[in-house]
């Protein structure tokens, strides 16, 4: 473990409760412990990283995305000490950057809401669908994704490619100004999908 996180960078750090999510600055790794550095928003309560709380630890390297779960033994002011653990886990950068959007929905605000007919794919970065209007190349649209495990976002959309499709289009995009715990919650759900998959290939 503490080869592959001195490897390792862009930290995220998300708790039980999830809305306190935040970025982690490592100090030490030791066998027995990890010692870092909780960097919150203002409105965000460090009070979530008590005593005993688990929480899940994503970082990215050279070989794409590390993840594992570990539970935080002391905490004083911003500064906590996590469990070192053995068990992690790697998904590559092209194995999780988009995938499917199980039992979520995507809804243009100032769309008619049947817009969307089905998601093809989504990640932290896009998404794809098929749509049964024409969007604008390069035009900006607000939208609302309700994600599988409950979670809502609120973001802008912006289409990069079309395709007509019979009588529908094929819409791959981007999302413009994501927020930083957005990001955090689409990283987390495609990496939850990506293990749900890969246990059932296994």
């Amino acid at each position: 473990m503490k080869k592959i996180l001195s490897v390792t960078k862009d930290f995220k750090i998300i708790p039980e409760n999830f809305k306190n999510s935040g970025e982690l600055e490592i100090l030490e790794i030791t066998d027995e412990y990890i010692k870092a550095r909780v960097l919150l928003e203002p409105k965000q309560n460090i009070e979530d990283y008590s005593e005993g709380v688990n929480v899940e630890i994503f970082g990215a390297n050279d070989l794409g995305l590390i993840y594992f779960e570990t539970k935080i033994i002391n905490r004083e002011d911003n500064i906590i000490s996590i469990k070192t653990v053995s068990d992690y886990s790697i998904i590559q950068r092209r194995e999780y950057s988009r995938v499917l959007l199980k039992k979520g929905t995507v809804k243009f605000v100032d769309l008619a809401e049947d817009t969307v007919i089905s998601i093809e794919d989504i990640s932290a970065g896009g998404m794809k669908f098929l749509s049964k209007e024409n969007l604008a190349l390069e035009k900006q649209y607000k939208i609302e994704i309700c994600l599988s495990n409950n979670m809502n976002i609120n973001c802008i959309f912006q289409p990069v490619r079309i395709n007509k499709i019979e009588n529908n289009y094929s819409v791959s995009g981007k999302f413009v100004d994501l927020e930083n715990l957005d990001r955090v919650v689409l990283v987390q759900y495609a990496f939850k999908i990506k293990m749900e998959e890969q246990n059932k290939d296994s």
